[in-house]
C-alpha cells in the first residue's frame, strides 16, 4: 500500500467547502494550518500597508488511490466554482506512526471503490 501526501492551499475563506468536498469524495483526517501568502494581487489597505488575505494549508495522508479520487473531486471545485487554490499530491517513501484502525479503513474504501 503506498501512501501520498495531498496539499491543499487556498484563501481561509475556501476552506470549510474544500475540506467537504475532500471528505465526500473520501479523505479523513486533515492537519490544517493557517499561512499568509505573497502574491501577484497586492491590496493596498490602510496606512499603505499591504495585506495579500489568510491562506488556509491543508495536509492529507492518503493511500495513493484514494488520493486520486480526492484530487478529481478538488479539480472540479477550483476549476468549476469561485474557489480559488492549488491542489497537488506529493509521494511518501516512508510512513510510520498510522495505526491499524486507519490502515483498515482506507483498504475497505480502496475496496468499495473496486480498485483492489
Amino acid at each position: 500500500m503506498r501512501f501520498v501526501a495531498l496539499v491543499v492551499v487556498a484563501s481561509s475563506e475556501y476552506e470549510d467547502r474544500l475540506r467537504a468536498v475532500a471528505k465526500d469524495a473520501g479523505a479523513s483526517g486533515v492537519t490544517i494550518l493557517q499561512a499568509r501568502g505573497s502574491g501577484h494581487e497586492e491590496k493596498k489597505s490602510f496606512f499603505a500597508l499591504t495585506f495579500e488575505g489568510n491562506h488556509a494549508f491543508l495536509l492529507y495522508i492518503l493511500e495513493e488511490n484514494i488520493s486520486r479520487l480526492v484530487l478529481k473531486a478538488l479539480k472540479h471545485e477550483l476549476e468549476n466554482t469561485p474557489t480559488k487554490g492549488i491542489a497537488f499530491t506529493m509521494p511518501i517513501g516512508n510512513i510510520v506512526g498510522l495505526n491499524e484502525k486507519i490502515i483498515k479503513t482506507f483498504e475497505e474504501k480502496i475496496k468499495e471503490e473496486g480498485v483492489l
